[in-house]
């Protein structure tokens, strides 16, 4: 073993909660060698994120890869990165409890992802790669003043006489989540990813890699690499096939999504096989190349229920060894951080609690987020004053899942927050714990969100509950837009909150949930949750508004004061009804919205959608929304002063589209809108 006697200076844990599954074992039939075939079987896992027992898990890996050898004389295991954080073992180990793992099960190859630089280049570098049994490779992680490589650019493995290149690529936004790592002293840059030019720079490392591989002999070129999925990034592994020639198969790991292949066209005029594992080896990649007819296929192996017993033991020895640590404090809370009441009420259901807030500034202090949020149902135990383990926070937050970050527009950051406060003050195991935003809750105003049969907020259709909102201190900005911090749960729509789907990815799985509050506390604490923690922030206020007799006293008060003070409170009162009226205006206001198809000598199609109103009313704004059908479905297109919207993406020829038109006016922190359209629609007939 390589354990280091000591772990408590690592900055980040998380859970693990999988239990093993029945193991079983099988060996390589090495007496059985004629009968073997000359194909080599490359498994592959990625995103592991520590959880080396989870699912499937390295031993399962191990199994499937005896079980491979007794039908394939040649098999290799490698990994695409972002292995070593993300539990509490991988972190208390700096990654070296997943490295024993990984070499424990086979591995030969991986790739250094986000979670392997986690804890620093030295750490990687003398630690991580001296610790693995298998070898790191990457061509476009450098040193910035020769321009070398760190590790390797790829590996050539010879099957009998086949070669097989291995290309290691890194993802260069590696460089932006953790760019304190890749500085000197003076600021100056020691390290780069080759992130410059558009993407032409990881491109020319990725081909010059291809290349001199070739002139060695290679016959195939496998990249592995951990390149997010990110709209309009030239960082992604179907831009590096589409810029590069000569990749015969790309295995890809970072969007969490699995994949068993599909063909992307390279620059050579030639095809590309893309794969993914997805997340967790909650499946086992399986690329297969054929010498005979030199083809490359893939598939994924969903279920497998077997286990390697000399691996699942090894594992379950290093887990034994590693979570000596886990009971021991990391830091101290001066306070009682709940998520109940001392009678054991969920209080963090329906208000605002010391353990929301911190749980949700430590999302958004690890991903530089605007705002964070943190559903109620994450928050699943109290931590008692004193000293603060690691086995503490585990049962406080024990989800162990993975934060992301979306930009979202401040439309639907209203949204969410009205989702949050629809039940207010019952509980609601969705009510966010809130951090970078502030607002108010207007209790008296009755709920008007609609969700569908399966919870999912579809609209708001009266006036908001919600008011007064602000993000940084700042008047919240509907027309614009913001970074929004949370478990992939809830930016995925999975827990209702849909609006969240709206906007793109911008950060993907850069920590886990518990292991963000550990972080947070050690490294911005300083290891003591002290008084700024003691209670509730006040970040989200309740207001009961006033009754009419209220109202009715104090203009009665105001009218035996001096002449100046009654008529500036008539002017008041004036303004109120000046206000009521437009209320009264907007609610009544009719609109009919009539809509025509036309298509332009360029072939462009589009659909005009016009609307009358039945008075000026001023400073109305428009909502229009779409479907491709009349019953439902209707999505939010536009949000304009005008009078007519222009739609000229995604039509199809020959389906019909429903368009409905709704007003609205922000009037005393309040939205007021107007019964919708009729439903207009318009087929596309050329």
């Amino acid at each position: 073993m390589k354990r280091k006697s000591k772990l408590l200076t690592v900055l980040i844990a998380v859970c693990i909660t999988a239990a093993l599954i029945p193991s079983a074992s099988f060996a390589a039939d090495t007496g059985a060698s004629a009968a073997l075939d000359e194909d080599v079987a490359i498994l592959f896992s990625g995103d592991i994120n520590g959880s080396v027992d989870a699912n499937i898990g390295v031993a399962g890996m191990a199994a499937y890869a005896n079980e491979m050898k007794t039908k394939h004389r040649y098999v290799e295991m490698v990994d695409i990165g972002n292995a070593a954080s993300g539990t509490v073992l991988a972190s208390t180990s700096k990654g070296e409890y997943v490295a024993e793992a990984m070499n424990a099960a086979g591995y030969s190859i991986a790739v250094p992802g986000a979670g392997e630089f986690s804890y620093g280049v030295t750490q990687l570098v003398s630690g991580l790669a001296k610790t693995a049994d298998y070898q790191y490779i990457s061509c476009n992680f450098k040193y910035a003043a020769t321009d070398e490589t760190v590790f390797k650019p790829y590996k050539i493995v010879s099957y009998g006489d086949t070669k097989v290149a291995y290309v290691g690529i890194s993802d260069p936004d590696i460089m932006v989540q953790y760019e304190s790592f890749f500085k000197n002293s003076d600021g100056s840059y020691a390290y780069s990813f080759c992130d410059g030019n558009g993407g032409k720079d990881l491109y020319g490392a990725v081909q010059t890699a291809i290349d001199k591989a070739k002139a060695e002999g290679a016959q195939y070129i496998i990249a592995l690499g951990n390149l997010r999925d990110t709209e309009n990034s030239a960082f992604t592994a179907k831009s590096i096939i589409e810029n590069t020639g000569g990749i015969n198969a790309f295995i890809n790991s970072n969007s969490g999504k699995a994949s068993s292949g599909e063909q992307i066209k390279t620059a050579d005029g030639m095809y590309a096989l893309l794969a993914s594992p997805g997340e967790g080896i909650k499946s086992i990649g399986v690329l297969t190349l054929s010498t005979a007819g030199k083809t490359v296929s893939s598939q994924l192996i969903n279920v497998y229920k077997l286990k390697d017993i000399k691996t699942k033991d090894a594992v379950d020895q290093l887990t034994k060894e590693y979570s000596t640590d886990l009971k021991e404090a990391f830091a101290t809370t001066s306070s009682r951080l709940a998520a109940t009441d001392t009678s054991g009420v969920r209080i963090v259901e329906n208000s605002e609690t010391n353990l929301g807030d911190l749980a949700a500034d430590a999302y958004r202090a690890v991903t530089g987020a605007d705002i964070a949020f943190v559903e109620a149902s994450e928050l699943k135990a109290d931590i008692a004053v004193g000293g603060m383990s690691y086995n503490d926070v585990i049962r406080a937050l024990p989800g162990n899942k993975n934060i992301s970050v979306v930009k979202v527009s401040g439309f639907d950051l209203m949204d969410a927050l009205e989702m949050s406060a629809r039940l207010y003050p019952n509980r609601n195991s969705g009510f966010l714990q809130v951090s970078g935003v502030t607002f108010d809750i207007q209790e008296t105003v009755i709920p008007s969100v609609t969700v569908d049969g399966l919870g999912n907020f579809v609209s708001v259709d009266d006036d908001y509950r919600v008011t007064n909102v602000m993000v940084g201190g700042k008047e919240l900005d509907l027309m614009g837009t913001y970074t929004v911090a949370g478990t992939n749960d809830l930016l995925n729509g999975k827990t209702g909150y849909t609006m969240f789907t709206n906007g793109p990815l911008t950060k993907a799985n850069v920590t886990v949930d518990n292991q963000a509050l550990i972080t947070y506390i050690i490294n911005n604490l300083k290891g003591s949750v002290g008084g700024a923690y003691s209670k509730s922030q006040v970040r989200i206020d309740s207001i009961k508004l006033a009754r009419q007799s209220e109202i009715d006293a104090l203009v009665e008060k105001k009218a035996e004061e001096k002449i100046k003070d009654y008529k500036a409170q008539l002017e008041a009162l004036q303004k109120q009804v000046d206000a009521q009226n437009q209320i009264i205006a907007v609610k009544s206001l009719s609109i009919d919205a009539s809509s025509k198809f036309s298509k332009s000598s360029s072939g462009k199609r589009s659909i005009r959608v016009s609307w009358t109103t039945s008075s000026n009313v001023s400073g109305i704004r428009y909502q229009v929304y779409k479907s491709a059908k009349k019953t439902g479905g209707f999505k939010k297109m536009v949000t304009t002063s005008k009078k007519y919207y222009t739609n000229t993406s995604g039509l199809k020829k020959g389906s019909t589209y429903y368009y409905k038109v709704r007003g609205y006016k922000y009037l005393n922190g309040k939205y007021y809108y107007s019964p919708w359209s009729d439903v207009t629609y318009k087929k596309v007939t050329k």
